[in-house]
């Protein structure tokens, strides 16, 4: 019984992790379709804060459950860091 809920945990965790990514994708097709003129200071910071945030949850989540489901905790780690580096670039790009 308790192997069976840690599994669904684990289970869970993926989902929350896939969730995010799709959270984060759908952020990024909604800014890609904004015309640049349309685009504030306050919309591209929302857009960096809240993909620092999604990225980083489904990178959390994944990592929660990476002992019991290897594979697919790598992929998702994988993709979401390399989602990692869009916000981290727009910053760099912004402070320097």
């Amino acid at each position: 019984m308790e192997d069976n809920n840690k599994s669904h945990n684990m289970l869970n965790n993926i989902l929350f992790s896939l969730l995010f990514t799709v959270a984060y994708g759908v952020l990024l097709f909604i800014y890609n379709e904004m015309p640049l003129d349309q685009i504030s200071n306050f919309r591209f910071k929302l857009f960096i804060v809240c993909g620092l945030v999604f990225t980083l949850a489904a990178i959390f989540s994944a990592a929660k459950s990476y002992k019991e489901v290897k594979k697919s905790s790598i992929i998702l780690i994988i993709i979401n860091s390399l989602g990692l580096l869009i916000p981290l670039a727009l910053l760099l790009v912004v402070f320097t």
